[in-house]
């Protein structure tokens, strides 16, 4: 298998209250003040990071000039992570055999790795992953996938990208749920996550072991989280029945992903969930039977910076190493779930 050396997230200049989102939207949709307020109030967001002033949303139509600032936003805040990836690690860049990058709200060809190939002297040789499409699944999906191509090359290292700018997606002139929900729960940010073979150097002071990984697909579930492509961007599709197919199922398929390796639910020290929202955090403890303080963080990452798509699990993870109090060789769980329906779980193992 192979390890988490070190992850770290980064997040855009411009800091918004959520106070403030509540009264920008209850200006521009007056008629829509009650939906606004109901939903400003229950997503437990306090403030959240945003690629532009706020006051700058209003006349950001074209979806061309939308992407240009997503290219550059992206890049500024990947360039930084590399660099403290790189600084606080020692890691020799020739050692990195793979970059992966994944996002859902820009796009950018040539891709976002190749773009940070040019930044830093990466070797010519080393390959690329870029990964579209995924949603908040990304965070834990792309670590997966990494762990997939390091277990065949472990004596490489391998950086994973995530860029969510979440805010550059809103459309003024649609005055739907989803879009009023995503408004007040999304924000924007980025993550990196430094990963290496069982046979580099660095697996030795690294943070996690990775011991298992799975993906489950949930037929005929499209419809409950996603974007459609429109005329002038992105148009979010969101369903308020993700939370009942989270309380029905995935607690039985976390069983059964743990039982498979041979681990029950008391052996699992800690979690690393993506913060999707509070009714998916609040289903996700319903249905593992878990108090609401073993997913702290996860509370506390959406208080801060709101839901920043697959970023926002990378932020968590941060926060658990940072946290610092689990003990060598405990067990725990990162989860995610993501459009299509999905969900992604990693059983890992503290170093």
């Amino acid at each position: 298998m192979s390890f988490i050396a070190k992850a770290v997230t980064n997040f855009p200049e411009h800091m918004a209250t959520q106070s403030a989102v509540k009264n920008m939207l209850i200006n521009m949709w007056p008629h829509k003040r009650e939906f606004i307020e109901q939903f400003t109030n229950s997503t437990t967001v306090e403030t959240r990071y945003l690629s532009l002033p706020l006051n700058y949303y209003r006349d950001l139509n074209d979806m061309g000039i939308r992407n240009v600032i997503w290219k550059a936003e992206a890049r500024r805040l990947q360039k930084e992570n590399i660099q403290k990836l790189l600084d606080d690690t020692g890691i020799d860049i020739a050692d990195i055999g793979l970059i992966a990058s994944a996002t859902t709200t820009g796009l950018t060809v040539p891709s976002l790795e190749a773009l940070m190939m040019n930044e830093f002297p990466f070797s010519p040789y080393t390959k690329r992953l870029p990964l579209f499409g995924l949603g908040c699944l990304a965070g834990v999906a792309g670590i997966n996938r990494v762990n997939d191509y390091l277990i065949g090359h472990p004596k490489m290292a391998a950086i994973l990208m995530i860029t969510e700018l979440c805010s550059l997606t809103f459309r003024l002139e649609d005055e739907s749920i989803s879009n009023l929900v995503g408004t007040t729960l999304f924000g924007d940010g980025s993550g990196a996550v430094l990963m290496v073979g069982a046979d580099h150097p660095l697996s030795e002071r690294s943070q996690f072991e990775i011991l298992s990984s799975e993906s489950l697909f949930y037929p005929e579930t499209e419809r409950l989280m996603g974007w459609d492509m429109i005329d002038n961007g992105f148009q979010l599709v969101l369903s308020n029945d993700i939370p009942t197919l989270v309380r029905d199922h995935v607690g039985n398929n976390i069983n059964d992903f743990l039982t498979r390796n041979s681990v029950s639910r008391s052996d699992i020290d800690f979690y690393i969930a993506h913060p999707g929202g509070p009714k998916v955090l609040d289903a996700l403890s319903q249905t593992l039977g878990l108090d609401r303080s073993k997913l702290s963080l996860s509370w506390q990452s959406l208080a801060q910076y709101g839901n920043v798509s697959a970023a926002s699990v990378i932020n968590v993870l941060e926060r658990t190493i940072q946290k610092n109090d689990i003990l060598h060789g405990r067990a725990g769980l990162m989860t995610a779930m993501g459009p299509a329906f999905s969900l992604e779980m990693s059983l890992v193992r503290k170093c």
